[in-house]
């Protein structure tokens, strides 16, 4: 049930602005409009997460089980997508576009680093079709393609926005877990454990997403494929440098022997080093992000209360050409700003 509140609350303010659209002509037409595309935006995210909610619960399609599952010439795909053959059919015609334009390995590597059971073309068509509901209700209601438009490009944004941002959450998750992990396989090593016991040790015990990983390469390894191999992809799907080198260490080791918890202690210890530096500079540059982003947001902000306290005054900006011009020279000034602000509070370790 917790999973559906989003939709609930989509809904809810598709319910609370409906009755917007049955103001008096006295009422302004612009805080009526903001409404019905805030509402709209809420009911294409209810609509999203629905999507993802009833995908999730057939075969993820980025596991082993995902992938070996099925007769040969069944359906790939579980969920939602495996039942409606149109769905099907757009779903192969929008991965073939992405991959002809060469976007299928960067989608994929997203949605499989937020762990979300969808390929790259499903990803397209739940997007698509959430932009294509919200762009309907806005026109509908408001009677402006613009609009309409704006919410379907807003609602496409925050997709792309949605997934990258889960994305980086789980990566970032899982090189925090890095240092305890290995310590975890450092530790059953010294205790009489094998490699492999020790990696279905982490499989089993760590926290997410670090069990996921680990249990799907156990999976593998136990289908015939080498250990580097299946470590390497941990690697490469979660984006980490960090562990990519424990992989070439541990390969290393394999070659020329040696005592391989030790190895693992030691790159655990240097990892938390690192973390700990990254910290520190991460503390004194806080100053310098807030006033960034408080920079960033003011000038949006300042234009938002001038419109709805006084349209009349910022009207003539929006009416010309010269006031369009200023608009766009300014956007434009502001995106170099925070563009120069961010490249100045960012420390690389």
């Amino acid at each position: 049930m917790r999973r559906l509140a989003p939709l609930g609350l989509g809904l809810g303010l598709v319910a609370a602005a409906s009755p917007a659209s049955a103001q008096t002509a006295a009422e302004p037409a612009v805080s009526s409009s903001l409404m019905l595309m805030l509402a709209a935006i809420g009911a294409s995210v209810a609509v999203f997460l629905l999507v993802i909610i009833l995908l999730g619960k057939g075969r993820a399609v980025g596991t082993v089980q995902g992938r070996l599952g099925g007769p040969p010439g069944s359906s790939p795909t579980g969920g939602l997508f495996g039942k409606v053959p149109f769905l099907r059919r757009a779903a192969r015609q929008a991965e073939s576009a992405a991959h002809q334009r060469g976007a299928t390995s960067m989608i994929e590597s997203a949605l499989e680093q937020a762990n979300i059971p969808l390929k790259a073309g499903e990803a397209i068509i739940a997007a698509l079709g959430v932009a294509i509901i919200g762009f309907v209700l806005v026109s509908a209601v408001t009677r402006s393609f613009l609009w309409g438009a704006a919410v379907g490009a807003v609602v496409l944004v925050g997709s792309l926005m949605f997934v990258n941002n889960v994305a980086a959450r789980m990566k970032k998750k899982f090189e925090t877990q890095l240092p305890d992990t290995l310590n975890l396989l450092a530790t059953s090593l010294r205790a009489g454990y094998s490699l492999l016991q020790a990696i279905e040790a982490v499989g089993e015990e760590a926290p997410e997403p670090t069990r996921r990983e680990f249990g799907r390469a156990m999976a593998e390894i136990r289908l015939g494929r080498p250990i580097n191999d299946a470590m390497s992809d941990i690697a490469e799907r979660m984006a980490s440098r960090d562990f990519e080198w424990t992989v070439m260490a541990m390969a290393i080791q394999r070659e020329v022997g040696g005592n391989l918890a030790e190895v693992l202690q030691t790159t655990a210890e240097t990892m938390v080093q690192r973390n700990r530096l990254r910290r520190e500079m991460k503390a004194l540059t806080a100053e310098g992000r807030i006033s960034a982003i408080v920079l960033s947001i003011m000038p949006f902000g300042l234009f938002g209360f001038i419109w709805f306290a006084n349209p009349e005054y910022i009207q003539p900006l929006l009416s010309n050409t010269i006031g369009i011009v200023v608009i766009g020279a300014g956007i434009l000034f502001i995106g170099v700003g925070i563009f120069w602000m961010s490249r100045i509070v960012k420390v690389d370790a």
